[in-house]
């Protein structure tokens, strides 16, 4: 699904942060981009979503990233970035933000029709929201937001879904059903490509991985081949395996 040759992204002073990434990575599963804080992960995400200037190769099937316009681009891809900063300047509905996911498919000013709201409706199920779609989206905790700016993304409905930091601000069961959401529309045949911060909570739930650490490409492969010593490059920590018995779940522990 995306290609990436020699790619050098996030200009800034003068110089690329990401420097020379070469990977594949394929359609129809779930990857999950790890690293620490300051790795890369958001400005490879933001590379992906067409938000940065690059150098190299970024291939989405047959096309050149940077070559593919805004409308043709957003019915095929969607994008969640930090919901951090997210203030907008108007009372928006919850029901109004994820309805924002069905632009690239209508006319400019065109009414949504009863598809639209079907799927708006749906999409705010499969979160738990549909008792928050008149609230306005500013009286909601920072993980009902996030949720809603998740809805927004299902809304849109496209091939390929990028997230950053998809549970940020969420309890641990609601990211656990999040990550169990993501796997499902990755099993219904949607490319999942998601930066993360908690690897246990994602990476069971991940078909493969990418691993960077200051812009650089450290390992990329199946999520169930990642190695303690992967995991001590990026991290600069040792860590040990545990296998959850019940599940056959994969847990990574951090030790000095």
């Amino acid at each position: 699904m995306f290609a990436l040759e020699n790619l050098c992204s996030g200009y800034h002073d003068g110089k690329y942060f990401l420097q020379d990434i070469t990977l594949e990575i394929p359609g129809k599963s779930f990857t999950s981009i790890i690293g620490q804080n300051g790795s890369g992960k958001s400005t490879l995400l933001r590379t992906l979503a067409g938000l940065e200037k690059y150098s190299g190769h970024a291939g989405l099937g047959n096309y050149e990233i940077a070559k593919i316009s805004h409308g043709k681009f957003a019915k095929y891809v969607s994008v969640m970035l930090s919901g951090k900063n997210f203030t907008p300047s108007y009372p928006f509905t919850v029901r109004e933000i994820i309805a924002l996911g069905r632009l690239p498919h209508r006319k400019l000013f065109a009414r949504l029709t009863e598809h639209d709201q079907e799927i708006i409706l749906n999409a705010a199920k499969k979160l738990h929201l549909e008792k928050f779609l008149d609230r306005n989206i500013m009286s909601l905790s920072d993980g009902e937001r996030q949720l809603a700016l998740l809805a927004c993304v299902l809304a849109q409905d496209t091939e390929i879904i990028l997230l950053d930091e998809p549970t940020a601000s969420l309890d641990p069961d609601k990211s656990l059903r999040i990550f169990a959401l993501l796997r499902e529309l990755a099993n219904d045949g949607k490319c999942i490509i998601a930066a993360v911060h908690d690897i246990n909570a994602s990476l069971n739930y991940s078909d493969y991985y990418v691993a960077l650490k200051n812009g650089k490409l450290i390992s990329n492969g199946i999520a169930k081949n990642l190695s303690p010593e992967i995991l001590r490059e990026i991290y600069d920590t040792n860590f040990v395996k545990y296998v959850n018995s019940g599940r056959n779940d994969v847990l990574w522990h951090a030790v000095c």
